[in-house]
């Protein structure tokens, strides 16, 4: 982790902002309890869920552009302190970089936590995007080879 803090000043800024004492403990012990009690996609389902009531506990206005959208999330994301995400639409889909997530409890397994909060956030920008009129049946998913630092979803029929 201190390689991905020297890599960018920025990263590091949001990451020295967004630790607090025991709430990323609290959260990493929850995910680690899911993981060894479930399967890998039962464990994605679960904290799909946990994503989508986050987004029901703070709806987005309805945004008339996607750069409104934008600000919406990342005016939440100001005030969680989970750093901040790009929009970048194409024809048939829309790519959404989340930068500067939080980061792991000292001792965490690293892997398992960016796992469990891109499964959070895979369901919260999913329930996000339908709300603002996009269809259930078309899939956002995490992309797993994302950059460091940088977790990638897709919104686009055919996943």
């Amino acid at each position: 982790m201190q390689d991905m803090l020297n890599a960018s000043p920025e990263l590091g800024y949001y990451r020295r902002r967004q630790y607090q004492s025991g709430w990323q403990d609290i959260l990493d012990i929850m995910i680690s309890c899911i993981a060894e009690n479930a399967g890998d996609e039962d464990r994605r389902q679960f904290l799909n869920l946990m994503g989508s009531r986050l987004a029901q506990r703070f709806p987005m206005a309805q945004a008339q552009t996607v750069g409104d959208l934008e600000d919406e999330l990342n005016r939440l994301w100001a005030g969680f302190h989970w750093g901040y995400v790009r929009l970048q639409p194409a024809e048939a889909s829309l790519t959404l970089k989340h930068y500067a997530f939080p980061a792991a409890a000292a001792g965490a397994d690293e892997s398992q936590w960016i796992a469990g909060l891109a499964a959070i956030l895979e369901g919260a920008y999913a329930a996000w995007l339908v709300a603002q009129g996009g269809q259930s049946h078309v899939a956002l998913r995490w992309q797993q080879d994302s950059a460091e630092g940088v977790m990638t979803f897709s919104y686009r029929n055919g996943l």
